[in-house]
């Protein structure tokens, strides 16, 4: 079979590829947010500058850098390879953020608090338990005022945790999870470095939302908080789906590898995400970094559930195809494979994500998928996979997938 779409054959010319777009740098965190924080980063920039230089006894000078958002993976891959990682924690493991810290603010502190100068600082020393010890103590002084500054935006109080000179000083981020990096310009006594703070969007998502203390959640009582607070972290399968047909079964079963399945969608609409069977809305389809992915252009103001069939499972569609191979040898008998009708759908890829985070997904926020962006397209048929292909647009401009392998 050269083709199919309802109850035809797929019509000429032939289909083009979909050659992915690239959505590597996340747009989750709004202008508006932006600035927010990028505000508060200032305050805290004058603070930290006041505290340490107390503490150093020589003018230290904070300034706000470069703000800039990419995936968790992309910030950590740009930042010094010896750099110390400070965690930050805060009253939720998911709302942890880092703190990278440059050897040489490390190393200029601690000549400082030793009564020399930053400049006399060496580019390179071991670092004793005592120096450990004195190191934390500007740290805590630093986190201490961020934790203020955080808490004015509605964030619950910060504390610094683990210190890491080769890992991630236990905040534990999904490689593909938006993250805003701040640089934190470090001058101690006429001694440039930095400091990079990296703050991945669950920490950042409370603040999206209103903060922690927003009035409504204290007027439902803290029971009604926690339900919410509950509901919101609940991981719901998010999926891309290309578009769908109705076809009888026995369609479905003579699909074969060369056939082009058309799936009644205009690919200028893009694909259509669901949270489970409930839409969120449609999207531009295309990669992030090396997985797949879909740029949200409009959210569904009145979703729409997905059409829903008795689920095919494998023995049934082995079943099937057995008693398809059979038919020839009755030509004339009806086929009941011709009454049973099979909803087939076609997706990008999957992935789970809070629900709290699904609700809020606004136009021009990019979801990245678990799939590889190398990854072909999937077939399902009431619910089962069973074929994969790759994604064309037909000569009408509908989706369609041309099919590569059978399951």
């Amino acid at each position: 079979m050269a083709g199919a779409q309802g109850g035809g054959a797929a019509a000429a010319p032939a289909p083009a590829d979909v050659q992915p777009l690239d959505f590597s740098q996340p747009t989750k965190f709004t202008p508006d947010l932006r600035r927010m924080i990028s505000g508060a980063l200032e305050e805290a920039c004058e603070s930290i500058s006041a505290a340490l230089t107390g503490q150093l006894k020589t003018e230290v000078v904070l300034e706000l850098g470069e703000v800039t958002q990419n995936t968790w993976a992309a910030v950590r891959a740009g930042l010094a390879a010896d750099a110390v990682a400070v965690g930050i924690e805060s009253d939720r493991p998911a709302h942890a953020m880092l703190l990278s810290v440059e050897r040489a603010v490390v190393l200029q502190a601690l000549e400082c608090m030793l009564g020399g100068r930053a400049a006399q600082a060496p580019a390179e020393r071991h670092l004793s338990e005592i120096d450990w010890a004195l190191a934390k103590g500007i740290l805590d002084a630093t986190v201490a005022e961020l934790s203020a500054v955080w808490g004015e935006l509605g964030g619950t109080a910060l504390q610094r945790g683990e210190l890491d000179m080769e890992g991630d000083a236990g905040v534990n981020v999904a490689p593909a999870e938006p993250t805003l990096a701040a640089e934190l310009k470090t001058t101690i006594d006429g001694c440039s470095s930095a400091m990079w703070l990296l703050l991945p969007w669950p920490a950042v998502a409370p603040l999206a939302s209103g903060g922690a203390g927003a009035g409504e959640h204290a007027s439902s009582g803290p029971a009604a908080s926690g339900l919410r607070e509950g509901l919101a972290v609940a991981q719901v399968l998010l999926r891309a789906e290309v578009g769908s047909v109705q076809m009888p079964i026995e369609q479905m079963l003579s699909i074969e590898p060369g056939t082009i399945v058309e799936l009644g969608e205009r690919s200028e609409d893009g694909v259509r995400l669901f949270a489970e069977e409930v839409s969120v809305g449609r999207g531009r389809p295309g990669r992030s970094g090396t997985r797949k992915a879909i740029k949200l252009q409009e959210a569904d103001e009145h979703p729409v559930r997905a059409a829903t069939y008795a689920k095919l499972g494998r023995a049934e569609l082995e079943r099937a195809r057995a008693h398809a191979e059979h038919e020839p040898e009755r030509p004339r008998s009806p086929s009941i494979l011709r009454s049973i009708f099979v909803r087939v759908w076609a997706e990008l890829g999957r992935t789970h994500i809070a629900l709290g985070e699904a609700l809020r997904l606004t136009p021009g926020a990019v979801v990245e998928l678990d799939q590889s962006a190398e990854a072909p397209i999937e077939l399902f048929a009431n619910g089962l996979c069973f074929a994969r292909g790759r994604l064309v647009v037909t000569g009408d401009g509908g989706w369609g997938v041309s099919v590569e392998h059978l399951m």
